[in-house]
């Protein structure tokens, strides 16, 4: 054989070795074992333990950390004390009547939604999702102002010569509130399994003879019936551990189940909160295992999501009485969601030191304030730096547990690890909040910056975990595989392939998290008990001491930084697709 054909068929043997070698699983790293393990140990530090301590002072009558003086003292006044019986329906009552309220206006908002055009049907999504996005404590300072005295409904009745009832601290005002926040929710539920109907199947129908209501009740119902039922339940929970409407807006006469076992720790009564605690929790737990079982996935990350082709909004729409009563509502729900909203920006704008309506003349002096005042500028700051040290440790938590996830072969570990993740999520806020504060005390860490950052990194990093995880699991790993054979590093190709690949959805979950943590008042409420408090935390505290005209100022421009945040992108895309065409 001639030496060149050896020579050949030596280099083609090595070039097959060396892309079987390339192409070969890498070695094994420890180093994501070692981040997993620290991750773990995060969740059961500020998670797990937390909880547990609540569940422990919850069986000792007294409330102390121990498991010596075991009694069931407390569960017994649960069900017979007549005071606790009282809190307990009222909160029940409460959740039901704001869940079904919510569904009823939810339900023809999403089914225009669907139906409308892409270009309206956008519009009208906006106008739903731009008050979400506002926080919760500035849509409640209006809500709280609409309903007072002094506000405009009582101010048109008195014109009128009549005399206005009360409203604000009452059941009235509460259940508006717990609508205004719940609406979004149920909305988006319903849209996602709405708009995912083929129309093919309506049509079909149709075209058998059957009756526009034998239609809806056969085909179109049982095709949204998991979304239906799933996001009921959603709401339902949300409304039964929800702290800061009926504290705002409900009086001593309605208070709830968080509401109380707020009060009980203030006077520092641990064993008939954490009692109370752990009851929502369980409550809470098996209408989320109904979820589960209906829909099959988490309605908190995404529940009822295309059924079908999806071309709902591309049937032919027509008006009828039916869908206009359905434009009705869903002008209604529009109304309900952007009132509150807008109504802050001329109380911002009044002369007077008090905040009146309607205002008293036109300054802009109490804008300046919010930026010269270390009263706003010092909250502003704790916001901006907790907001993002939790941004940034929820995107860090939720890289590893999705790499974890989508690369360990253990089923346990997938279910262990998602369960884990998504486990704030369904666990009632004033609990976690209750038994962080326990926690973060014994470590020393109550009252300050970090931990803030680590409590609020564990409600915000779910919601970073479900967009990053689902970004990993639909990466090709042939990639990644691609850059070995290159003789790239396993950190290289992981930074320089993957990550880039799912920056997206990196940022995506940066900006929930970093949003998430803006928002949040209950931990912070517990957790920041001396002067240096977050922003929310001090809109809240004016609204129980007596509303400054700053207040609403600050709240304007809260609602601007999220009307720009959500509007400049959109236009940008709008401008670039124009100029490609």
């Amino acid at each position: 054989m001639p030496q060149t054909t050896i020579d050949s068929a030596a280099t083609a043997d090595q070039v097959r070795g060396a892309i079987t070698r390339g192409l070969r699983k890498p070695r094994r790293v420890r180093v994501l074992p070692l981040l997993m393990g620290a991750t773990l140990l995060f969740y059961a530090l500020f998670y797990i333990w937390p909880v547990l301590t609540v569940a422990i002072r919850s069986f000792n009558e007294t409330g102390k950390l121990s498991l010596g003086n075991f009694s069931f003292g407390n569960y017994t006044d649960l069900f017979q004390d007549d005071f606790l019986l009282g809190i307990e329906m009222r909160t029940i009552r409460l959740a039901l009547l704001s869940t079904l309220i919510t569904v009823l206006l939810a339900f023809p908002t999403a089914f225009i939604l669907s139906r409308l055009n892409r270009k309206v049907g956008n519009i009208l999504l906006l106008m739903v999702l731009v008050p979400f996005w506002i926080s919760i404590v500035v849509r409640l300072f209006s809500v709280s102002s609409i309903v007072s005295p002094s506000g405009p409904i009582a101010w048109a009745m008195r014109s009128l010569g009549m005399d206005p009832p009360d409203m604000l601290y009452t059941e009235f005002s509460t259940l508006i509130g717990t609508v205004m926040y719940l609406l979004p929710y149920m909305i988006m539920v319903l849209y996602s399994g709405m708009a995912g109907i083929d129309g093919n199947l309506l049509l079909a129908s149709k075209t058998m003879g059957a009756s526009p209501w034998k239609t809806f009740t056969t085909v179109y119902l049982p095709s949204i019936k998991s979304s239906l039922i799933s996001g009921t339940l959603l709401i339902f929970i949300l409304g039964l551990g929800f702290f800061l409407v009926p504290a705002v807006l409900g009086g001593p006469d309605q208070q709830t189940i968080a509401v109380f076992i707020q009060q009980q720790i203030d006077i520092y009564k641990w064993g008939a909160a954490s009692a109370m605690g752990v009851l929502l929790l369980v409550v809470t737990l098996v209408c989320y295992a109904g979820v589960l079982r209906l829909s099959g996935t988490s309605a908190l990350t995404g529940v009822g999501g295309a059924q079908a082709k999806g071309v709902s909004n591309q049937l032919p729409f027509k008006w009828t009485p039916l869908t206009i009563a359905c434009a009705v509502l869903a002008a209604v729900v529009v109304a309900i969601l952007l009132i509150p909203v807008l109504f802050i920006f001329p109380l911002s704008v009044g002369e007077t030191g008090t905040v009146v309506f309607p205002p008293r003349g036109f300054t802009l002096h109490w804008y300046a304030e919010v930026f010269t005042s270390g009263t706003w500028t010092g909250p502003l700051l704790k916001s901006l730096i907790v907001a993002l040290g939790t941004a940034v440790l929820s995107v860090t938590v939720a890289i590893i547990a999705s790499l974890f996830v989508a690369r360990t072969t253990s089923t346990f570990m997938k279910v262990l690890v998602s369960g884990l993740c998504f486990a704030p999520l369904i666990t009632p806020g004033i609990l976690l909040a209750i038994g962080m504060f326990d926690v973060q005390l014994r470590f020393g860490l109550a009252n300050t910056t970090i931990g803030l950052i680590l409590a609020h990194t564990v409600v915000a990093s779910p919601f970073a975990f479900a967009v990053i995880s689902t970004a990993m699991a639909s990466q090709d790993p042939s990639l990644e595989q691609a850059a070995w054979t290159m003789g790239a590093s396993r950190f290289k190709s992981f930074t320089s392939v993957l990550l880039r690949g799912m920056m997206p959805a990196i940022i995506a979950g940066f900006g929930i998290a970093f949003a998430t943590s803006w928002d949040e008042v209950v931990l912070a409420l517990f957790l920041q008990s001396g002067p240096d408090k977050t922003l929310p935390v001090t809109i809240y505290k004016y609204m129980e001491s007596g509303i400054v005209p700053s207040v609403p100022a600050v709240s304007a421009l809260l609602v601007l930084v999220i009307v720009f945040v959500v509007l400049i992108p959109r236009v940008l895309r709008r401008r670039n697709r124009t100029e490609a065409a």
